[in-house]
């Protein structure tokens, strides 16, 4: 089973996402701000994604995924923001990184959500 790491400040966001990964066969793991998912992946690098949002405390989803693609055993991990945020230059900036793989503008449907994780997953693994 796949083990999905969702990050996000705001707990009914995470509770939402979890359900419908876990609904979708995923274990799903959380953290609150990008601090915490740096420690959390720093102990555990066995994820294959990331749900990431971008307005947090501490370190935000965009400081999250500059410091990702520094890190060796974590850049390889795919990551999808999911967030309210859908300014163009934010999202390009986030893609330059490498580990942005998706963008999702909160609220995200159920399906688009899966279907996204399962292409990504499946192109960077040939299969599902």
């Amino acid at each position: 089973m796949d083990k999905i790491l969702v990050v996000d400040d705001s707990e009914s966001v995470r509770v939402a996402l979890k359900a419908i990964l876990e609904q979708a066969g995923f274990e799903v793991e959380e953290a609150c701000d990008g601090l915490q998912a740096l420690a959390r992946l720093q102990e555990k690098p066995d994820f294959a994604m990331i749900l990431l949002d971008i307005n947090m405390p501490e370190m935000n989803g965009l400081e999250f995924v500059k410091e990702q693609c520094q890190i060796e055993n974590i850049c390889r991990i795919p990551t999808i923001l999911v967030t309210t945020e859908s300014h163009p230059k934010l999202a390009l900036e986030a893609k330059k990184t490498g580990v942005v793989k998706a963008w999702l503008t909160k609220p995200v449907k159920a399906e688009i959500l899966t279907s996204t994780i399962k292409r990504i997953l499946t192109k960077l693994r040939g299969t599902y």
